[in-house]
């Protein structure tokens, strides 16, 4: 389990995060929800320790990250991937070579070994004929499946994803969120989620964090939200009906 208590954050004189306190249950699929510049990426920089809050705890195995040395925090983190928003892979390397990347950096492996983990993790994602294609090769649905492979190369027991099916059509979007499902039922691994689109997740998540301006407007369940009276909930989640409005031919 993860547990955040308190925590604030500023870029400059601005504050993005603040008293933001909640819980991230092992084995569970915990997602954030809110727009674009509520504080979500931020937070899970925070988490994967990119960036220092301002003030609060972590803990992370029982532990509280902020009276850990920089060793032992690594230690930590080094248990936990996270899944960047457009993949963030090397357009230089080959859809093998990105997967592979994380066994050559942490692992002394022989080479045949490292083989036979990527085509498994190839062969997960559904992208055992595409292991010679270069990034460009790919299109986005693809390139996110190949950034989860590279994720899962090192058997995390966190995955972080920002924003795995943004832009993604409906067919990759159901395919990100297969992938995120088999890990947590045949895995048992803890993930966070962090998406600003409700297909994504209602299909993988059952607990919601929902942010506003830096501040948590909702924590619980799929049921709890859909009941929420909060004004801002309920129109995250049942935005207003667009009415196509033809155009007045007089205007033409």
């Amino acid at each position: 389990m993860i547990i955040l208590k308190n925590i604030d954050f500023f870029y400059g004189d601005t504050q993005i995060l603040k008293n933001i306190t909640f819980d991230i249950p092992a084995g569970e699929v915990t997602t954030i929800l809110g727009p674009s510049g509520s504080g979500k990426t931020t937070l899970l920089r925070i988490l994967t320790g990119l960036l220092e809050p301002a003030g609060g705890e972590i803990w992370m195995r029982e532990k509280s990250m902020m009276t850990l040395s920089k060793t032992e925090q690594e230690h930590i983190r080094n248990k936990m991937a996270i899944v960047f928003q457009n993949g963030a892979l090397f357009d230089s390397l080959t859809v093998w070579e990105n997967v592979a990347f994380p066994l050559h950096e942490r692992f002394s492996m022989p080479l045949a070994i490292i083989r036979q983990e990527v085509d498994k993790l190839l062969d997960l994602v559904g992208l055992q004929n595409a292991a010679d294609l270069t990034i460009n090769q790919c299109s986005g649905g693809m390139q996110m499946r190949v950034a989860i492979a590279r994720a899962f190369a090192c058997h995390p027991e966190i995955i972080l994803y920002d924003e795995p099916t943004s832009g993604l059509d409906p067919i990759a979007r159901d395919r990100i969120c297969d992938c995120i499902q088999n890990q947590q039922f045949q895995h048992n691994v803890t993930s966070v989620l962090v998406t600003h689109q409700l297909a994504t997740a209602f299909r993988v998540s059952k607990r919601f964090i929902c942010l506003y301006a830096g501040e948590i407007l909702f924590d619980g369940t799929a049921d709890e939200l859909t009941a929420s009276k909060n004004p801002y909930v309920q129109r995250f989640i049942q935005p207003s009906k667009r009415v196509y409005r033809a155009l007045d031919s007089s205007l033409t």
